[in-house]
């Protein structure tokens, strides 16, 4: 049997998986930690939503929301600088330029948001894709072991 062909522009593309779309960029990732360290030097008691997982006593997973305060990603110097690293996720830090991980934002909490702001914006603008790629990079040697 022939099959007629339309006036179709056809494609190879597959519809994504769902956990796929669900990931957010590594963008995203660094800009949601950033706006965490505003909200946190904003108001102390500045919480964020998390999904933890426990087990019950039949050892069921069971999901629960918490409500925890983001880590600090800043810290007062000797000097009484106050310091700060941008984060990918929790754990590794983004250097801005190799070797030199921190940024010194200033003495008061109002230009540690002046400097975070700076950061979102190079961050959007994709100054900062090199670096982000690589702390990805490094966040994923260290999920998987190697």
């Amino acid at each position: 049997m022939e099959v007629t062909m339309l006036n179709l522009k056809l494609s190879d593309a597959k519809r994504p998986l769902i956990s796929e779309t669900r990931k957010k960029s590594a963008r995203d990732v660094v800009i949601d930690g950033i706006q965490n360290q505003i909200g946190l030097l904003g108001d102390a008691n500045f919480k964020v939503e998390r999904t933890r997982y426990t087990k019950d006593s039949e050892g069921n997973a069971i999901r629960k929301s918490v409500a925890a305060p983001p880590k600090p990603w800043f810290w007062r110097a000797t000097d009484g600088n106050i310091m700060v690293q941008v984060r990918y996720g929790h754990a590794v830090v983004v250097e801005l330029q190799p070797g030199k991980p921190s940024i010194v934002a200033g003495k008061t909490e109002k230009e540690v948001i002046t400097v975070l702001t700076q950061v979102v914006q190079a961050v959007k603008s994709g100054e900062l894709d090199t670096q982000i790629e690589a702390a990805k990079a490094k966040a994923k040697r260290n999920r998987s072991g190697e």
